[in-house]
């Protein structure tokens, strides 16, 4: 994009110019290569070359949200002075467990970000469109559409509508010279316009997870609020792994993310991410352990308890995901054969009966994921070398019951197990890494020798 596209500032605020910055970063070829970024907008190009098709579906999109928008003007506002807590970026799996959201609630309040009533938490979850609601904890589909639907007058309302249109044919007519700003057309027609019009200071906190680690919603552009913009790490996996060889083109983080940030405090699982982050933002950097989003249910008994409780990582169909790295079908497959085969010399050596459980990271995608992985893995379960937890299965507990956990690297599960002084190692044998440090290899298995001997010593009284 040349520069001669660059937009007015009349147009688009500085909250929305840098996030347009940080989309088309998201969808550059920069986002998953270690170089310096351009610091012009517009010197950044677009992997997908902005196609017509995605133009469309954003007009046909913002019709739609602008008639939701419409429709909410006639419903009846209590207008509240409580403060808000609001969360972005968490999954439908994340928030709500056995159909409610108390879990979540629950875990809030022990973390101290819930301390009262005074509060109202929001919770935007995509695709969920009934919400859910539990003491001051709400969903909602989508954030600046509550904050109207629930806190503006109806001449409030109906002036936002007035100025949304307005922007819907301006960005519209702006798009015929510069396509990119579609990225944009969502919170430069709507979400703008709400929180121009809403009183900021009654936000206490923002708090989004790494789901949006390469762009934050658009209240994080906003440096003049008092509230405190937080990231919650669900896992500890964003450190890349020692490879041999450094120089080959991976699938990894660009760390000009972390600069780009507008977070003022993270709260991650260990040290060593914390030192890691460090390295490229001025956030305050908070180790906090686990961090899953609901606490340990120990007075519910499991069905199953297992000796052995896998934890793998679903390799994928794209082959520049997996170029040059562990996480390929080929390494998964090795990773579970091997165990597996650790497990039946250790049943015929000393007559034992070892049950063994694998749980995946997520759930299958046939879009995405390798074919030969989830076949592999229904041949194991048909031979009944091993059995499937269930991907809603509270993992402080499932682990708690357990007596050996082994994840690929750098599945958060292991952690959890540490957490709960129960016996758990990360395992690959990949010629790819370099042997981990002295410090890490107890943590860290790298042969199947080494793998045996410390099963072994778990499972062999």
């Amino acid at each position: 994009m040349r520069k001669t596209e660059i937009v007015a500032d009349s147009i688009l605020s500085q909250e929305i110019s840098n996030l347009l910055y940080k989309k088309l970063f998201s969808k550059s070829k920069y986002l998953h290569l270690n170089k310096k970024v351009p610091e012009d907008i517009f010197d950044i190009q677009s992997k997908d070359n902005y196609p017509q098709k995605g133009s469309v579906r954003n007009y046909v999109f913002c019709a739609l949200v602008l008639l939701a928008y419409l429709i909410n003007i006639f419903k009846l506002t209590r207008i509240s002075d409580k403060k808000y807590i609001l969360i972005f970026s968490l999954t439908k799996q994340q928030a709500i467990r056995s159909g409610s959201i108390k879990p979540l609630h629950a875990f809030l309040k022990t973390k101290n970000l819930i301390k009262d009533s005074r509060f109202l938490v929001l919770i935007e979850i995509r695709n969920v469109l009934w919400n859910k609601t539990y003491e001051s904890t709400k969903t909602t589909i989508d954030i600046p559409l509550r904050i109207y639907s629930d806190n503006f007058s109806i001449n409030k309302k109906i002036k936002c509508w007035i100025s949304m249109c307005i922007r819907f044919f301006e960005i519209t007519k702006l798009q015929r010279s510069n396509k990119a700003t579609f990225l944009v057309m969502k919170e430069r027609v709507f979400d703008e316009v709400v929180y121009q019009n809403f009183d900021l200071d009654l936000i206490e906190k923002l708090i989004t997870t790494q789901s949006n680690w390469a762009y934050q919603p658009l209240i994080f552009e906003y440096d003049k609020m008092i509230t405190k913009r937080l990231m919650l790490w669900y896992s500890s996996n964003s450190i890349p792994l020692n490879y041999k060889k450094i120089n080959l083109k991976r699938f990894e983080a660009n760390p000009a993310i972390y600069k780009n940030m507008k977070i003022d405090e993270h709260w991650v699982w260990t040290e060593k991410h914390k030192s890691y982050l460090k390295h490229f933002t001025r956030a305050q950097i908070l180790v906090k352990k686990s961090l899953m989003f609901y606490e340990p249910e120990r007075q519910k008994t499991l069905n199953n308890t297992f000796d052995v409780v896998i934890f793998d990582v679903t390799p994928k169909k794209d082959v520049y995901i997996s170029n040059f790295s562990i996480y390929t079908t080929d390494e998964m497959i090795r990773f579970i054969t091997e165990i597996l085969k650790c497990v039946e010399l250790i049943k015929a050596q000393f007559t034992l009966e070892v049950r063994v459980a694998l749980k995946h990271k997520r759930e299958f995608k046939r879009r995405h994921d390798a074919p030969e992985y989830s076949q592999f893995i229904r041949s194991k379960i048909k031979n009944k070398e091993i059995s499937i937890v269930d991907s809603n299965q509270n993992l402080y507990d499932l682990i708690q019951s357990s007596k050996l956990i082994i994840g690929f690297p750098c599945t958060s599960p292991v952690l959890i197990g540490q957490e709960l002084k129960k016996p758990s190692v990360f395992y690959c044998s990949s010629d790819l890494l370099k042997l981990a440090s002295k410090s890490e290899s107890q943590s860290f298995l790298q042969s199947e020798k080494s793998l045996y001997a410390y099963m072994k010593k778990v499972l062999v009284n």
